[in-house]
This record gives structure tokens, C-alpha cells and sequence, in this order.
């Protein structure tokens, strides 16, 4: 199954800013199958957004289904 991946902020592993990228996996795949593809460590994710709903690592993700990943917000 295709999903769109959208990463904002600034994780580690990523460039700075927001990228949107095609991710390729198989059916019945949960965010946290795809935050490995993507080589990102858990630390570096915040926030988890699947088609503007709050997500996790455990949901499960489905054809053409939106994951945005968002670095922890800091600051002081």
C-alpha cells in the first residue's frame, strides 16, 4: 500500500523544515513499521498525525492514508 509522509520540524535524522515524501508498505502496517523505514529513532517524534487525527505508533495505517510526524516542540 502507497501513504504520504509528511515530517515537520526538526528530527534528527531529517533536514530541517517540512518534507512530504510517498512511502511504500505492506498492508496491515502500523506507524511504527514506517518510522523504521524511515530510520527516525521514537525520541525524535512528538506529535503523530494520521489524516488530521491524533495518531500512535501502534495504529494502523491503510491506502492513501496521510502520517505526519512531528518533532517534540522545546524551548525555554
Amino acid at each position: 500500500m502507497i501513504i504520504q509522509v509528511k515530517t515537520v520540524g526538526t528530527l534528527k535524522t531529517l533536514e530541517e523544515g517540512s518534507r512530504i515524501e510517498t512511502l511504500e508498505l505492506a498492508p496491515g502496517s502500523s506507524v511504527a513499521q514506517a518510522i523504521t523505514l524511515l530510520k527516525i529513532q521514537d525520541w525524535e517524534i512528538g506529535f503523530i498525525k494520521i489524516n488530521d487525527q491524533t495518531g500512535s505508533r501502534e495504529s494502523i495505517l491503510k491506502e492513501n492514508d496521510e502520517l505526519i510526524l512531528i518533532a517534540p516542540l522545546v524551548g525555554g
